[in-house]
């Protein structure tokens, strides 16, 4: 009896320990085929969130004109409608409101006859266009709300009609902005002048489908003009005929083929942006194991050439990293375009800091047009493909050169008119 319960004891113990080793498995094999999704938050935070010390916050001003002033008071608590003691302090909070409201206007114009011009003249009416039923304020806010907000004709109604009490349709949207299109004419003219004679300029092109055909949209651009043109070409012709003669001046551009021929037709200096030269590096670097080397040297050559280091030496490390030799032939050819054929247009931006280092600049103009072109599907004719493009280098040109571009927008046509 005794050794059967030592027996039973040992048995115990034994299943115990089993019990044990199998519990050790069970998180061992968990832990091993965890999905590889899933991962542990190892995060470790050393300050706290919010802003850092010494940080000057950012609230809004309270404005200068109050136009109403209102005062509120209570005799009975709203809480459990106890009398409420004396007056023990004042406070004061300052609202902004807007008041949403339509007005329609019914002109009587006089009109009287010219003996010098021998025909009946009438006044022009200020805030409006001529045949327009709508103010210059509502055709703005379409333009804005169109290729600003980048919302769709239908939603557009939608919004005049439930906010303003407007009822329009979508193709009366259309030929607001064919209007405005027009009265901006002249301005989109001098806008192709200005950018002409522009010492910098970044250029760019995306693609933008007419009529469900690919075309171009082409952006011309400095920190004062932006220029928007579209054409069913991506060659070297578009930027010759714009920009003609161009002795003395400089394009920051990738390294699309068509500028090359630009540069030996009109005379215009490059700069290769830098930005596409080390995201093509670090794209080759992850498919050519020599071309990591090219995409760190550059990198520290970019970051040096910022720095202000001198040109010669820059140059130097550019020439030592065409002196190796490449096996793969997309290397090769990668390292001739940036090293051999264009070696002087990579630093041109250290001698004159106008010369953007990168092409950002006309990315961001762009990317922009694209947004529109995802949700638009681009344009249905080449007319409504022109009056994008007028109306976007307008649109962008204002809200470069003024922070009140609706106002900026507002002048120009009064201006026109």
């Amino acid at each position: 009896m005794l050794e059967l319960e030592q027996k039973l004891a040992e048995a115990l113990k034994r299943i115990e320990e089993l019990e044990r080793e199998n519990k050790l498995l069970k998180e061992k094999f968990k832990e091993k085929n965890k999905p590889s999704f899933i991962k542990e938050d190892v995060r470790v935070y050393h300050h706290k969130s919010g802003q850092k010390e010494g940080h000057e916050g950012i609230s809004r001003e309270i404005p200068e004109k109050i136009d109403e002033v209102k005062k509120i008071d209570e005799k009975l608590c709203h809480n459990c409608g106890n009398k409420l003691s004396k007056i023990q302090e004042k406070r004061e909070r300052v609202i902004t409101d807007t008041e949403i409201k339509t007005t329609t206007i019914k002109y009587l114009i006089l009109r009287r006859y010219c003996k010098k011009c021998k025909k009946i003249v009438e006044p022009e009416i200020k805030d409006a266009l001529p045949n327009s039923r709508f103010s210059l304020r509502i055709m703005l806010l379409i333009l804005i709300l169109k290729l600003d907000c980048r919302i769709p004709s239908n939603k557009i109604t939608s919004i005049l009609s439930s906010v303003f009490g407007i009822k329009i349709s979508d193709g009366e949207i259309y030929n607001i902005l064919r209007q405005l299109s027009e009265a901006f004419g002249d301005y989109y003219y001098e806008l192709e002048k200005r950018i002409k004679i522009a010492l910098t300029k970044n250029i760019d092109e995306t693609s933008w489908r007419i009529n469900g055909k690919n075309n171009w949209l082409w952006i011309f651009i400095n920190k004062e003009v932006a220029l928007y043109v579209v054409n069913r070409k991506r060659s070297s012709k578009i930027p010759i005929k714009i920009l003609g003669n161009q002795e003395g001046k400089t394009a920051i551009t990738d390294r699309h083929s068509a500028y090359n021929q630009l540069v030996e037709e009109t005379g215009i200096a490059q700069q290769i942006c830098w930005a596409h030269l080390i995201r093509n590096s670090k794209d080759l670097a992850e498919h050519y194991k020599e071309a990591r080397y090219i995409h760190k040297r550059l990198k520290f050559i970019y970051k040096k050439a910022k720095e202000g280091i001198a040109k010669e030496k820059l140059v130097y490390w550019i020439e030592l990293i065409a002196s190796r030799e490449y096996r793969s032939n997309e290397v090769f050819k990668f390292v001739k375009s940036i090293c051999r054929n264009h070696k002087e247009d990579l630093f041109r931006f250290v001698d004159n800091p106008e010369i953007d280092s990168t092409n950002n600049r006309a990315e961001r103009g762009l990317r922009h047009a694209v947004v529109i072109r995802k949700i638009s599907g681009g344009s249905r004719s080449k007319n409504g493909a022109v009056i994008t493009s007028r109306l976007l280098s307008v649109l962008q040109t204002a809200k470069l050169q003024n922070n009140n571009y609706v106002g900026f927008m507002q002048d120009l046509l009064h201006k026109g008119k």
